[in-house]
């Protein structure tokens, strides 16, 4: 019954993810107005709203243009249902699974607006940041071991994130001083953040080492195949691609100690002083809007969001591998 439900209410809030995919980025309102076709903005009645079902009665087309409707739809639906119905079939029936829903719902959003638009709201890390703060508290509140309070007042949650989010300024830092280039995005240090804060710390360190070894082979291969698409194209078009500035080291370091101190999550005035202080502001308005990722930039959200998920199912398993492979264990 309980992998039933998952499965029913897995699909019906990827059908609301497929609103925050679209809407998101285009910075629309993700409540008004009702789901409609974003061609003719045909208002879509019940029917026409049921997850995967409506999709193919439809004929993946528009009742009103006759327009195709993406296979993206139904693929998140199933998607998200999917994964409801794997972590309650793992952590059974309670708050775990409860958490790790919400957070994978959350995950999905990051990887296809990241995947598409190279960046990842900061409302979709916020909220998997709250789940896992969320949860944490509450296995404290309920005397569960695992979330024990450190010192007695600090949730582990927070004291994970605010590792993890560290090891990435850490990371944009090194780039920066070696290449003279952004080599993280601050989407990602809120992400990894929020992943510190739902993966127990062990598992969320091995879920970037995932993230890595598969943003290795993946981008490796894409750049291959890119290259090998503009073997017959002229030089001069390579340069046509903006690049983006290099973000200033006062404005790198200010943001990177706002992330790491949870400054940014603070009510929208206290933030926007933040924004403004740290020159993060400034930096915004002088991006060029006709930025067009070229063949060499990877968005690293994706694999991100697929090490977490990798490590939640084989995290442990690889760490005691390893352990028992040094005689640790």
């Amino acid at each position: 019954m309980w992998l039933v439900l998952a499965g029913l209410f897995g699909a019906v809030v990827g059908s609301f993810l497929n609103v925050v995919i679209w809407r998101m980025p285009r910075n629309e309102s993700i409540a008004f107005p009702g789901s409609h076709c974003p061609r003719c903005n045909h208002e879509l009645s019940a029917w026409e709203n049921v997850p995967v079902l409506s999709w193919l009665l439809l004929r993946a087309k528009c009742r009103k243009c006759r327009m195709p409707i993406s296979a993206r739809y139904p693929a998140v639906e199933l998607l998200n249902a999917t994964l409801w119905v794997a972590c309650v079939a793992h952590f059974g029936p309670g708050p775990d699974a409860v958490a790790y829903c919400l957070f994978s719902s959350a995950m999905i959003a990051a990887f296809a607006i990241d995947w598409e638009h190279y960046i990842i709201p900061d409302e979709v890390n916020a909220f998997a940041l709250f789940v896992g703060v969320a949860r944490d508290l509450y296995g404290a509140w309920a005397g569960e071991p695992a979330h024990a309070l450190l010192m007695g007042w600090m949730p582990r949650s927070v004291a994970a994130g605010i590792l993890c989010a560290s090891a990435f300024v850490g990371v944009q830092i090194l780039g920066r001083a070696l290449f003279r280039q952004d080599a993280m995005g601050d989407g990602d240090v809120k992400l990894a953040r929020a992943i510190g804060a739902v993966l127990p710390l062990q598992l969320a360190g091995v879920s970037f080492l995932f993230a890595i070894a598969v943003g290795a082979l993946v981008g490796t291969a894409m750049l291959a195949v890119a290259a090998r698409s503009g073997r017959n194209q002229p030089a001069a078009e390579a340069d046509e691609l903006p690049m983006p500035e290099p973000t200033p080291w006062p404005v790198l370091l200010r943001c990177g100690l706002i992330y790491m101190t949870y400054l940014d999550m603070l009510p929208a005035r206290a933030n926007a002083a933040l924004v403004r202080w740290s020159g993060a502001e400034d930096l915004a308005e002088g991006e060029d809007d006709d930025f067009r990722p070229g063949p060499t930039h990877i968005p690293f959200g994706p694999y991100m969001v697929l090490g977490a998920a990798l490590s939640v199912a084989f995290g442990q398993a690889a760490v005691d591998w390893y352990l028992t492979t040094i005689g640790m264990k």
